[in-house]
């Protein structure tokens, strides 16, 4: 039977649409990944009249450099950190300047099982080292004199196997990045408690 031309054309809308509509439906969504925040940690108060928040890092957004591929930013992570946990609770004579000096992650390739064996084995493909730098100070308001300081750094690395896909490398990602926050959030108050006790109340 011939079909009429305005029936083909609907069969054929009708199919395309079909088609679009099946091929949406079996794209896996998009993983979403939470800001990390660190609010729930408490406060630490400064007798400051204000808090600078400024970044010495800038992301060369080129290999080896994946930073600016992540799902959460580290460097916006680390911008994010004293909002959620620095106080100025008030000191016209004083500044609090924090100052973010890295925020990056490296991608290295590792090298691959040759010959039959590398046939039968998974290797681990890729390694990413991020590095995490960041540095309280205070200082004189007339001056800008620095009266006291303290800093913090971490590094750390996660490695991952071949042939994993782009969702789970993103998790690898995030993992990775909040592991190191914990640990940087952690060293941070205890180097704020030691080396700027005098610039904390309660």
């Amino acid at each position: 039977m011939i079909l009429p031309a305005l029936d083909r054309r609907s069969l054929l809308i009708g199919l395309a649409t079909s088609s679009t509509l099946a091929a949406c439906q079996s794209a896996p969504p998009k993983p979403a990944f939470a800001a990390l925040t660190y609010a729930h940690k408490g406060a630490i108060r400064l007798t400051v009249g204000t808090i600078d928040v400024m970044s010495e890092y800038v992301s060369p957004m080129r290999p080896p450099h994946i930073e600016h591929r992540m799902p959460v930013s580290p460097l916006e992570t680390l911008r994010r950190w004293p909002a959620d946990r620095l106080v100025a609770a008030g000191g016209a004579d004083h500044v609090a300047r924090y100052t973010i000096r890295e925020a990056s992650v490296k991608e290295t390739a590792l090298p691959r099982t040759q010959g039959v064996r590398g046939v039968v084995t998974k290797d681990q493909t890729e390694r990413y080292d991020l590095a995490l730098a960041v540095m309280i100070e205070i200082r004189q308001q007339r001056g800008g004199f620095v009266e006291a300081s303290a800093e913090a750094r971490v590094t750390r690395f996660r490695t991952v196997v071949e042939g994993i896909s782009l969702a789970d490398r993103e998790r690898a990602w995030y993992e990775l990045l909040e592991i190191a926050m914990l640990e940087l959030d952690a060293e941070l108050e205890r180097q704020a408690r030691s080396h700027l006790a005098r610039y904390i109340t309660f």
